[in-house]
């Protein structure tokens, strides 16, 4: 679960606030290539504010360890 916000200021969002709940799952370390390894993880973005500049984004993460 990932809880995150953003504030703008400047612009025409100017004094906006918007924050997004993420439920999703990470599934890692797989070993790669020795010691390189992976972590996968995917989560889909709900908006929780009133002002939101986007709302439902599936999101997909690979990272790679050395």
């Amino acid at each position: 679960m990932e809880l995150n916000s953003t504030f703008f200021e400047g612009g025409k969002n100017d004094g906006q606030k918007q924050n997004f709940v993420t439920p999703g799952l990470v599934l890692g370390r797989f070993k790669f290539l020795g010691r390189m390894g992976f972590t996968f993880g995917a989560g889909y973005q709900i908006a929780t504010s009133h002002f939101h500049t986007s709302n439902h984004n599936a999101i997909l993460s690979v990272r790679f360890q050395f």
